[in-house]
């Protein structure tokens, strides 16, 4: 499901995790990633599109193995994995991640227990960044939620590259702001943080 060329350029992967499809971090996303260099490598990826079943966590019991994932989460696996720069795009719900990409997170648990999968080391090297909107002009109302991100990425040893928090109620809310436009537009222009 890329949407550009492969090349040198860090492979970027959207993670949609709204339960709406194309609503106003995903459209705010979208407008970000035009303005990616032309030969950066992109692909969207859907957590609805992907059900992931409620993680059982199984780490303290006697002889637990955490066995290779099948299915969606296999894929979601082989995603995240082949990313270079991981992009949440997520709006705030009651403060926080919304249920699939909290789910995803909760699946990192056990990836990292994987046999032979070197999660947390692979993941060092990326880079997590995060797009969201929320239904209130305070943006931090969106803390909770993007403190959940930063600290995820300080314990898997990633960058930071930041968030982009817009207004967006409405569908189309949040590309009707020109800043908000604007800022979307210079989001991947400036360095990790």
């Amino acid at each position: 499901m890329s949407s550009k060329p492969s090349s040198g350029a860090p492979r970027h992967l959207f993670i949609l995790g709204s339960a709406r499809q194309g609503g106003n971090a995903e459209r705010l996303a979208r407008h970000a990633a035009a303005h990616l260099p032309a030969a950066t490598p992109i692909e969207w990826l859907s957590l609805r599109q992907h059900p992931l079943p409620p993680f059982e966590d199984r780490r303290h019991e006697p002889g637990a193995v955490f066995a290779a994932p099948l299915g969606p989460e296999a894929e979601l696996l082989a995603h995240t994995l082949a990313a270079d720069h991981l992009v949440f795009v997520v709006p705030v719900y009651w403060y926080s991640l919304p249920a699939d990409a909290k789910r995803y997170l909760d699946h990192w648990s056990a990836w990292l227990r994987v046999p032979g999968v070197d999660f947390r080391a692979r993941m060092a090297a990326k880079t997590l960044s995060v797009i969201t909107c929320l239904s209130d002009d305070d943006p931090a109302l969106a803390e909770p939620l993007l403190q959940t991100l930063r600290l995820t990425a300080d314990y898997m040893g990633m960058r930071y590259h930041g968030a982009l928090v817009a207004y967006g109620n409405r569908p189309g809310d949040a590309l009707e702001r020109p800043a908000q436009r604007e800022a979307a537009a210079r989001f991947f222009q400036f360095p990790s943080r």
